[in-house]
């Protein structure tokens, strides 16, 4: 099996439709943290896959952001206020 990183996915969508399309797809690779902000637990492949279909939806006005964080940092996150939908691989945290 491949290695999954921690990813966090960020993105600015200018049209009312592609938007509920890019939320779709990021949504079945990941977890909603705010509106337009996903985390996901993703390797290399599922990422690309990820990428290639938002590449078929999203215009040149709308952009999305990968961010490839290690395991390090991901631990060291801290929460504040209400949570949204919550992770589903965890508790607060995940200790490997």
């Amino acid at each position: 099996m491949k290695q999954s990183f921690h990813w966090m996915i960020l993105y600015d969508i200018r049209d009312v439709k592609r938007l509920a399309k890019v939320e779709k797809v990021v949504e079945s690779f990941g977890w909603r943290v705010q509106k337009s902000v996903f985390e996901s637990c993703a390797n290399e492949l599922q990422i690309n896959l990820l990428k290639s279909r938002l590449n078929r939806i999203i215009a040149d006005e709308d952009f999305v952001l990968f961010f490839n964080i290690c395991e390090r940092c991901w631990q060291k996150k801290l929460i504040f206020g209400k949570t949204g939908n919550s992770n589903p691989m965890n508790d607060d945290f995940m200790i490997l």
